[in-house]
C-alpha cells in the first residue's frame, strides 16, 4: 500500500481549500464586509499551514522508500556487504544505514541475515516489493 497518497490529497485538498478561503477574503475585501474578510482570511490561514504540513510529510514519506529501496537493491547487488560500503552509498553514518537496513529487512524489501556487527549476507531469493508472495 503507497502510504504516501492520503498525505498528499490531504495536503492538496487543504491547499485548495485555503486558495478559495483566500479569494473570499478578497471578494469580501472588494464589498467591505469586515466580518467575512476576517472569517476568510481565519480559514485560509487555518487551512494553509496544513497542507504544507501535509506535503512535506508525503516528500519524506517518498524519500523514505527511495532509501529503503535503494539498500535493499544494493544489499541484494552483492554476495555480502558491509555495513560502512552500505553507508558510504547511502552517505549516511555507518549506524544509520544499518537502521536502515533493518528497516527494509523488516518491512520485506531485503531478505538476509548480519553476521557479526558489520556485515550483512542478503538472501539469494529477491524479497520483491512486500506484500507480494511469490
Amino acid at each position: 500500500m503507497n502510504r504516501r497518497s492520503p498525505y498528499v490529497t490531504l495536503g492538496i485538498g487543504a491547499l485548495a481549500i485555503a486558495g478559495l478561503s483566500a479569494i473570499l477574503a478578497l471578494a469580501a475585501a472588494a464589498l467591505q464586509q469586515d466580518l467575512s474578510v476576517a472569517a476568510a482570511s481565519l480559514c485560509a490561514g487555518l487551512f494553509f499551514v496544513p497542507g504544507l504540513y501535509f506535503l512535506g510529510y508525503s516528500r519524506r514519506l517518498r524519500s523514505r522508500e527511495i532509501a529503503l529501496a535503494h539498500a535493499a537493491s544494493f544489499a541484494t547487488a552483492r554476495e555480502a556487504i558491509r555495513i560502512q560500503d552500505l553507508a558510504d552509498e547511502l552517505r549516511v553514518p555507518p549506524k544509520d544505514a544499518e537502521r536502515i537496513l533493518r528497516i527494509a529487512i523488516q518491512e520485506g524489501h531485503v531478505r538476509g541475515r548480519f553476521e557479526g556487527r558489520d556485515r550483512f549476507v542478503a538472501d539469494r531469493a529477491e524479497a520483491g516489493p512486500p506484500g507480494e508472495d511469490g
